[in-house]
């Protein structure tokens, strides 16, 4: 197989789908009919961490640049047939934010979130306690010694749903799909631009290449010296069967800060859960260090060891549950695994051009990819066709911002180690 394409995107999850359609439709709206984008996945679409994804799509943010990208994501995935071509569906019941009272009724971080977010444009507002039972089902407990802040724009998808709609909209705009199809290699002209993506089906020659691969970046490009600063942090998902007399009324996102956990309404009488990911700079520097990077990539996210938890896994998760779910020994454990977020080292995205190859553009979306996929497709097709207002905002997440002396700081958060990618990868 030898072809030519406009953009060749590797990695078929929900952001490199999102990428490919977005590219391929702008290019025909600016009159070229005979533009060619292709997708690459290695196994199938949407079947690494975007088959693991929870769903949750929710705009409040500490960095207000993602809150802004959030919220438009919000009004694409509600208009999705305007910028895919195909619609999707989704439920809206907001999301129901709980933080621990620091005094005086209230939490100063939240309340310091909600004027910032008010300022962007975004509905997220303090309620009373009372006020939240409103929008919850009676067995989700609330309790004195805490506060509630409401986000009603937060949507919830279901990952099976959104996953046929990304066939549908890789079908309906035309975009090459290529499954099953790993690539193992590159071609470059002299001055570093990649020419070609060498496959195991063949070469595709191209003028951009769009690394939406996430976790398995770093396998991906090191075959051409180009470090990839992702990684990947577990976090394990469990499902509880409740009676649907339950949840008859609906019940929003709860983002139980409190109890670090979120749970949501999951397939017809289910209650899904998992916890945030962790924040500190020192275990995400251990993330690093302890995952294998450069060799075996994130080949073990798709392991079968994985979808299934072990007995005190799920005994801890059903004990984190118990104290927000009042009906926790009614419900019955139904299903769980092991699922992943994709982290950089500041856990913010990394958008736009790689500086040490200008026709390489990223789109790794730091375990966020379905919240994200609408306005990160905009965001690429941004660059590549020079057009159009989200670069600007994508150009706040650049590759080039872990240099040398970045890194060096990061590692040193391992103490009694010297890390580094080379090292690291090294040492297996």
């Amino acid at each position: 197989m030898s072809d030519h394409f406009d953009a060749v995107v590797i990695g078929g999850g929900c952001l490199g789908s999102a990428c490919a359609v977005a590219i391929q439709r702008r290019l025909r709206a600016m009159g070229r009919t005979k533009a060619r984008v292709c997708v690459i996945e290695k196994h199938v679409v949407a079947s690494g961490l975007s088959a693991r994804h929870s769903g949750i799509v929710r705009a409040a943010n500490a960095d207000p640049v993602a809150a802004e990208l959030a919220n438009k994501s919000i009004r694409m995935w509600h208009a999705l047939e305007d910028f895919w071509g195909v619609p999707t569906t989704y439920d809206a019941a907001g999301a129901l934010w709980i933080a621990t009272d620091r005094g005086d009724g209230d939490n100063p971080k939240w309340r310091k979130l909600s004027v910032e977010m008010a300022s962007a444009g975004i509905d997220f507002r303090k309620v009373s306690q009372s006020e939240a039972r409103e929008v919850c089902p009676p067995i989700v407990g609330l309790y004195d010694h805490e506060v509630y802040y409401f986000e009603p724009g937060a949507i919830q998808l279901d990952p099976s749903v959104v996953r046929s709609t990304l066939y549908e909209a890789l079908q309906h705009n035309k975009v090459v799909t290529f499954e099953q199809t790993t690539v193992t290699g590159f071609e470059r002209d002299d001055l570093g631009s990649f020419t070609s993506v060498i496959t195991d089906r063949g070469h595709l020659s191209c003028d951009y290449v769009v690394n939406a691969a996430g976790p398995w970046s770093p396998s991906i490009f090191g075959s051409v010296g180009l470090s990839i600063p992702v990684s990947i942090e577990p976090v394990n998902v469990a499902n509880w069967i409740t009676s649907q007399r339950d949840i008859a009324a609906g019940m929003p996102i709860i983002a139980d800060y409190v109890n670090l956990a979120y749970f949501r309404i999951w397939r017809d009488g289910e209650i899904h859960m998992h916890q945030p990911r962790r924040r500190s700079t020192r275990d995400t520097a251990r993330a690093f260090s302890e995952n294998p990077l450069s060799i075996t990539g994130a080949d073990f996210v798709t392991d079968p060891a994985n979808q299934t938890l072990g007995y005190s896994q799920i005994k801890f998760y059903e004990d984190v549950a118990g104290r927000r779910l009042e009906n926790i020994d009614s419900t019955v454990y139904g299903s769980g695994y092991r699922s992943y977020f994709d982290i950089t080292p500041d856990l913010r995205f990394i958008l736009g051009p790689d500086h040490r190859a200008q026709n390489l553009i990223h789109c790794l979306g730091a375990g966020q990819a379905f919240k994200y996929a609408p306005v990160f497709g905009e965001v690429i097709a941004d660059y590549i066709t020079g057009r159009g207002d989200y670069s600007s905002l994508g150009d706040h997440f650049p590759i080039g911002r872990f240099d040398d002396e970045y890194m060096k700081g990061f590692w040193q958060q391992v103490r009694g180690v010297n890390y580094s990618l080379a090292t690291e990868s090294a040492s297996l």
